[in-house]
């Protein structure tokens, strides 16, 4: 009885905790529930058709990184992860296994354009692809998966 009621309380602490981290966040006039906990395969460093070379986009296991856009420089970003009310990651399957998740992101330090501004929010998809061995995002900036 007494192991019966201490995993009760371990399994609804954890859930707690789990549910601390979920915040609302408005994105075009969109409300989304999000984490800063991440799927350990969507973090690293996404290179142009994963040979390596720019643009570049970095997502760090703290929530920060870059997004580079073609031919400019790096913008700073923070982003979250799209989930329900209790911390759990939405995504989306689809064929031969893949499944995409949604970031939000914020934009840091501005960039080049009023697309990149300081404060701006916008969507990223992250698709993993178990068949190619890798992950993507925007179908052009590749990681390998591991």
């Amino acid at each position: 009885m007494k192991k019966l009621l201490l995993a009760a309380i371990v399994s609804l602490s954890i859930g707690s905790l789990n549910a601390q981290d979920v915040i609302s966040l408005t994105v075009m006039e969109n409300s989304y529930t999000v984490s800063k906990v991440f799927p350990p395969e969507i973090i690293g460093e996404y290179t142009y058709e994963g040979n390596g070379g720019n643009p570049k986009i970095l997502l760090n296991d703290d929530g920060t990184g870059y997004f580079q856009p073609h031919d400019v420089a790096p913008v700073n970003i923070k982003f979250w992860i799209d989930c329900d009310e209790t911390g759990k990651w939405r995504k989306q399957v689809g064929g031969t296994g893949r499944y995409q998740y949604t970031l939000v992101i914020q934009y840091q330090d501005g960039g080049t354009s009023r697309n990149y501004e300081n404060g701006k929010y916008d969507l990223l998809g992250v698709m993993i692809q178990p068949d190619m061995g890798r992950v993507s995002i925007l179908g052009e900036r590749y990681k390998p998966l591991q």
